[in-house]
């Protein structure tokens, strides 16, 4: 079974190192003190990778900037503050599906990631956890 677990998942990007967690912080533009309902993962105009197979649909709005969101029946992965995108459609787990950017609210450029599972957030980190130490990755 761990075979096949490993065809469905894949890290959204080579190297993961995490900026700032899921849950309340201090806003770094606001300076409120917000949910954050994803988490931020360092990058510098790397390659996404679509976590999971599903239908990728693109995306614009004023805090995430330039996004992709992929969705399966249960399962909603959002990349946020993309300065690319490869297009829309079905995507299996590890297509590339954009470049690291700055668009939309930011500090500066990173990759922020969400994870929805049946409308409930995630802990974008915990999962991403859970994956690497099921499948053995190496960093």
């Amino acid at each position: 079974m761990k075979s096949l677990y490993i065809l469905l998942f894949c890290l959204p990007l080579k190297h993961l190192e995490l900026t700032s967690a899921f849950g309340y912080r201090i806003h770094p533009i606001t300076k409120n003190y917000t949910f954050h309902a994803g988490i931020d993962l360092r990058a510098h105009r790397d390659t996404v990778y679509a976590i999971a197979n599903g239908f990728a649909a693109v995306g614009y709005d004023q805090l995430l900037g330039l996004n992709v969101r992929i969705t399966d029946t249960s399962l909603c992965f959002t990349y946020g503050h993309l300065s690319q995108v490869f297009g829309s459609g079905p995507v299996k787990a590890g297509t590339p599906i954009g470049i690291t950017g700055a668009s939309g609210r930011v500090t500066g450029e990173h990759l922020h990631l969400s994870i929805r599972y049946q409308g409930l957030y995630l802990d974008p980190f915990e999962f991403l956890y859970k994956l690497i130490k099921s499948n053995n990755y190496e960093q």
